[in-house]
């Protein structure tokens, strides 16, 4: 799972996008029946997979899906709905019985998020919160006051719990408490984090970045000897900062791979990059 930032300023073609979008809320808020509201999602479902809109989301991630951090490639890029706009389910997979979904968020910029359609597929309409009495359940609630089980890429707070051990496998950070283990068990299985291939290839990226670092540290200790030393150092580090770059696939693999050595020079590398 990556941080995505989203700009401050948005380019013209998302600002239209949110002014059509608003039409398309006001229009479902207007609706006096919950069959009627949901008529209207699936009527206007295409304003979604409008292609400046997935362009957009996929540009601020360097064509990576949210979730798995692999690049897009013959796949198609899919907004999911963060909060599910048609249903929720609790994470006994249960059918919420008294929730209808956040129909009101279905067109909101900030309920998307993109990634590749296993990850959407098994997510689907998970959406258990830790305090039900806090659950919104219309426009007018503080939704923003939910604690959700599901790692959010839009919050730094949550992408650093997730992190990952010498085989590739995803894990909670050392030091998280009950809950936040919790949060990362329940958001590694419902996006399908530790599918075997993804695992593997994150397992490569790891050794990758260990061995550079350890090649890196070889060639420090002959640079005062030679130039060519010290370009061979100047080499492994610009090979490292490669991998660590939010372009990278798998960078935050990287990063704990560097981090976890407990290693000062490593450490600074992979939070200075």
């Amino acid at each position: 799972m990556i941080r995505i930032k989203m700009p401050r300023n948005l380019p013209p073609e998302i600002d239209s996008w949110r002014a059509k979008s608003l039409e398309i809320t006001q229009e479902i808020l207007g609706a006096t029946s919950l069959g009627e509201k949901h008529a209207l999602i699936e009527r206007y479902k295409d304003h979604w997979r409008d292609h400046n809109l997935v362009n957009f989301f996929s540009d601020i991630s360097f064509e990576k899906c949210w979730y798995t951090e692999t690049k897009f490639g013959g796949d198609y890029q899919e907004i999911e709905h963060f909060r599910p706009k048609k249903s929720t389910r609790n994470s006994d997979g249960t059918a919420h019985t008294t929730h209808t979904g956040y129909y009101w968020l279905a067109f909101d910029l900030s309920n998307y998020r993109l990634c590749k359609s296993r990850p959407n597929r098994k997510k689907g309409t998970f959406f258990p919160i830790f305090n039900e009495s806090l659950r919104a359940f219309g426009e007018s609630d503080p939704w923003e006051d939910e604690i959700p089980y599901l790692l959010d890429p839009l919050r730094s707070s949550d992408v650093v719990l997730l992190s990952f051990d010498d085989n590739g496998k995803p894990v909670p950070e050392l030091h998280s408490n009950e809950d936040e283990v919790r949060r990362v068990n329940f958001t590694v299985d419902k996006y399908y984090l530790d599918e075997r291939v993804l695992n593997m290839r994150r397992k490569q990226t790891w050794n990758a970045a260990r061995d550079l670092f350890n090649s890196y540290l070889n060639a420090l200790q002959n640079v005062t000897k030679s130039v060519s030393k010290r370009q061979d150092a100047e080499n492994e580090l610009n090979k490292l900062e490669d991998m660590l770059s939010r372009e990278a696939e798998f960078s935050s693999v990287a990063k704990a791979s560097l981090i976890k050595t407990g290693d000062p020079i490593a450490m600074k590398i992979a939070t200075s990059t």
